[in-house]
């Protein structure tokens, strides 16, 4: 099965792409380093200087739904999984 990803961005050399409103970050490698498929996950956050609503990506960088909006762009990336009953997993 192959999944498509038209919209996404780019934060820290690493891709980010929307899918059914959800948010995840692409698999890829970049070095040495392999960085699976991975939902983002939607946080809800009291800080002391107010409520924070936004996601939590890679590295500790907290960015909310406003600022996301801006960086998004047309990525157009395909991601195939294989799901069939002769592998493991």
């Amino acid at each position: 099965m192959i999944l498509r990803y038209k919209y996404g961005f780019n934060f820290n050399e690493i891709l980010y792409g929307w899918k059914e409103s959800k948010l995840y970050r692409l698999p890829q490698m970049i070095g040495k380093r392999f960085y699976p498929l991975k939902e983002v996950p939607y946080i809800e956050q009291k800080r002391a200087s107010g409520m924070f609503r936004g996601y939590l990506l890679y590295g500790n960088n907290r960015k909310s739904k406003e600022q996301l909006k801006s960086m998004t762009h047309y990525i157009d990336f395909e991601h195939e999984i294989i799901k069939d009953k002769d592998v493991p997993f």
